[in-house]
């Protein structure tokens, strides 16, 4: 007897979606700040061997900074080196892999593929601006999901399962300072849902990932990094990356309306206490800092996929019992090898537009500096430290005392040098730069366009 063969199998919307999302991503994204100080870092550990004693890069004081994420330093200095678009590509990487996970997620929970491609397409909208600009916490975003999913599979079937949280904690810790808000998620959890499963567990879930947080390069100066991290002065007066939603920020606004659509379908889909309290949570820190604002999308996708009428008890209802066969595997494979061929050709020609910010000024102002420490802008600073020359200030802020803070920040938003900076050449954008001039004490050393290299008039 003959067997019938299986029907040919489309490949899923929201999965089409997903693959359509990134390649658009390709047409935009670009390397931020919060960046390449770390690839800067990761290139002095793999020349040395050893962790540096601070930011070597940097000439203003510094006031003993612990450096607990070594692993993330070497990881983007290794990819920075692959080549011009490598660190861009590495964000898409990373989008398409956290979409995925949101998306496994939410089929888990018993959500359609019309669904799945409506929650995809407003979690890129409502993340444009952490999805499009690549920066330190977008290693973050994966690890994120992965808790997420693991929480809420574990609400649904308690098991000894949830210790995976640990290991995974672990390694989010050594990759980026997002895992606080991992930890939050998880403690939540642990206190209000019954997939803690028994007290033994729960407490020793928590107990161990709370211990990871010094698991780190740092050790146990792991917790003064988190706390000078949050009260940095940028923090303090809520600006540049810590600056709170702006309602004349489209950016913002497309974040606001994203999260407030999926919430309105996540509650359709009768969301439990602690994912309530979670949102709760995450909402506050979106109101703090606009940044936060993609933890809290991301975790209402899978929960606005949720179907209203699914039962706990089939959650792995779709699912397939049996292993899938080679044949089941060519289309997803055939599909994730024509993304990323589509996407890399779309890098490969914007070229430069996806590389380093300010990459073409660096040979001038190599030239006029001649060794001497520059106080430039951002991100062009951190770009000049990657490239070897020395700045007086730049990312990781919170590496100085809050005075030195302070004059850098006044520095990038009005262009005031601090009097007490030993720096004879700064690079600003061209209106500061002219003011600067018109005070006295400064010539232009080179016209860059939008930026203006000056040099201090010898006395």
């Amino acid at each position: 007897m003959s067997r019938t063969p299986a029907p040919a199998r489309a490949l899923p919307l929201a999965t089409v979606a997903v693959g359509a999302w990134v390649v658009g991503l390709a047409v935009f994204v670009v390397l931020g700040s919060d960046l390449l100080w770390v690839v800067a870092l990761g290139d002095a550990v793999r020349a040395t061997g050893a962790v540096p004693d601070g930011v070597p890069f940097v000439t203003a004081p510094q006031a003993g900074w612990h450096n607990p994420i070594v692993l993330a330093q070497v990881l983007l200095s290794v990819v920075d080196g692959l080549g011009t678009s490598a660190l861009a590509a590495l964000q898409l990487v990373l989008v398409a892999a956290t979409l995925l996970v949101v998306l496994a997620d939410g089929r888990r929970l018993g959500g359609g593929e019309g669904r799945g491609a409506l929650v995809v397409s407003l979690v890129v909208v409502g993340a444009a601006s952490a999805f499009a600009v690549t920066r330190l916490p977008s290693l973050s975003l994966v690890p994120f999901v992965l808790v997420v999913l693991l929480l809420r599979r574990q609400h649904d079937r308690p098991d000894r399962g949830l210790w995976w949280v640990v290991p995974l904690v672990l390694l989010w810790g050594n990759l980026h300072g997002a895992v606080l808000v991992g930890l939050a998620v998880l403690g939540v959890f642990l206190v209000l849902s019954p997939g803690g499963g028994p007290l033994v567990r729960r407490l020793g879930v928590g107990a161990g990932a709370a211990l990871t947080l010094v698991l780190t390069s740092a050790g146990t100066g792991t917790p003064a990094y988190y706390l000078s991290a949050l009260r940095n002065e940028a923090a303090a007066r809520h600006t540049d990356l810590w600056a709170r939603p702006d309602l004349g920020h489209p950016l913002d606004v497309a974040m606001l309306a994203a999260a407030a659509l999926l919430l309105v379908l996540a509650v359709r889909g009768r969301m439990p206490l602690w994912e309530w309290v979670a949102v709760a949570g995450l909402a506050v820190g979106t109101a703090s800092a606009a940044r936060n604002g993609v933890w809290l999308v991301l975790f209402l996708a899978g929960a606005a996929m949720r179907a209203r009428d699914r039962r706990p008890d089939a959650d792995d209802a779709t699912v397939p019992a049996t292993r899938p066969g080679a044949a089941r595997l060519v289309l997803p494979a055939v599909t994730a090898l024509v993304v990323a061929l589509a996407a890399g050709v779309v890098l490969a020609g914007r070229g430069s537009a996806a590389a380093a910010p300010g990459e073409r000024f660096v040979p001038a102002v190599r030239e006029v500096a001649q060794g001497r420490p520059v106080l430039a802008v951002e991100p062009l600073a951190e770009t000049l430290a990657r490239d070897g020359v020395r700045v007086w200030a730049a990312n990781p802020v919170d590496a100085f005392p809050r005075a030195v803070q302070a004059a850098f920040l006044d520095f990038l938003h009005d262009g005031t040098v601090p009097p007490d900076a030993d720096v004879d050449v700064v690079v600003l954008d061209t209106d500061h730069a002219g003011r600067l001039v018109e005070a006295g004490g400064w010539r232009v050393a080179r016209d860059l366009g939008d930026l203006t290299v000056l040099e201090r008039v010898p006395s």
